[in-house]
């Protein structure tokens, strides 16, 4: 009871600090221009500023020192390579560092991670591989969090969706050290789900509203995937649930299977993969008309669902869990493109009426 007690203080403490924290921050981000300005991508009309990330990271840390929590020590890598992505993200937001600079830094960062012995060992019978290779777990960890960070930033695109999603990846992997009973894990958990939760408050706002900026996805992606293979460890035996590899599938599995989508659709169309368009499933709701938060919502209903798809099948660490999401996505995703069909054609017989 009394870890259940601290634990509720913590996440109080953490929201509460961060609306405080919040409005001083944004009034200093529009003093120094850390703000997203609008351009023919953006679909906000004014400048916002960007220190979702940058509020987030400052609470927990102080939450952390202050807490005075020592097996924290376990995952120091870990931590300090989750504020180097949170200080890139802000350069990146501020100066807009190009796109081969900062590969080359979460490349570095994951390899220290992986040098630090934080890295995926098994894949506990997940397409019937179990044990790899020394240097199998080298490529698998770097090439792992390289391409989820970057499928994390990709879906910072409307307002909450990146928020939203990094708070119930907290919140699971709260979930998860609790049921663990690593109660130094949940009180990480549980500082972010705070944090974040006061970010969404001023990420919907109309009249303060913030940004997550790169500063937060990359810092949020980073430290959920990094987090999701630490826990890996604890899956030391196959007659236990794998949480670790089903925690990176849960949080990644959408994202990533999106940003592999408009990759191959921009290399198909003759296009730079890298350069950026509104193809993003959050891009084609938008077209529908939805309002960010319903899309949001909308988003985290197909991942809830996704998550119940990969439990039942997972548990026996089988491929069709993967599959079957990648299908259900697919599926999705398609209805989506057919509605924003039927809208588009509704709207072009009535500029035909109109024009009549």
């Amino acid at each position: 009871m009394k870890n259940f007690i601290e634990l509720s203080i913590l996440g109080i403490l953490a929201f509460t600090l961060s609306l405080c924290l919040i409005p001083l921050m944004r009034m200093a981000a529009q003093k120094i221009k850390l703000v997203d300005t609008p351009n023919s991508r953006k679909v906000h009309q004014s400048a916002i500023p960007l220190i979702g990330g940058l509020a987030i990271g400052i609470i927990v840390l102080i939450l952390m020192f202050v807490s005075g929590e020592k097996s924290w020590k376990e995952i120091v890598p870990i931590i300090i390579t989750s504020y180097i992505m949170l200080l890139v993200g802000t350069l990146d937001d501020k100066k807009d560092l190009k796109a081969l600079y900062k590969l080359v830094i979460q490349l570095s960062v994951s390899t220290i991670i992986a040098s630090c012995g934080i890295r995926i060992v098994s894949l506990y019978g997940l397409f019937g591989i179990y044990e790899i290779n020394i240097y199998m777990q080298y490529i698998l960890t770097v090439l792992i969090i390289t391409t989820t960070v970057n499928a994390f930033n990709l879906i910072d695109g409307i307002d909450g969706l990146a928020g939203g999603v990094a708070g119930i990846g907290f919140g699971l992997f709260f979930i998860i050290s609790v049921i663990q009973g690593n109660f130094s894990l949940a009180r990480i958990g549980i500082l972010f789900v705070g944090s974040i939760v006061a970010f969404l408050r001023y990420n919907f706002s109309q009249k303060n509203k913030i940004f997550l900026g790169n500063s937060g996805s990359l810092f949020l992606g980073y430290l959920l995937i990094c987090l999701g293979i630490y826990i890996t460890r604890f899956d030391t035996n196959t007659t236990s649930f794998p949480y670790g590899i089903f925690f990176i599938l849960f949080v990644f599995t959408i994202p990533v299977i999106d940003s592999v989508r408009v990759y191959l659709d921009r290399v198909l169309r003759g296009k730079s993969p890298f350069k950026a368009d509104k193809t993003h499933i959050h891009h084609h709701l938008l077209q529908l008309g939805l309002s960010h938060r319903r899309i949001t919502l909308n988003f985290v209903l197909i991942n809830i669902f996704t998550f119940i798809i990969q439990y039942l099948f997972f548990e026996n660490y089988s491929i069709y869990a993967f599959l079957i999401s990648l299908f259900v996505f697919i599926s999705i995703f398609k209805i989506i493109k057919v509605m924003n069909l039927f809208v588009t054609w509704k709207k072009n017989i009535r500029e035909l009426e109109n024009v009549n």
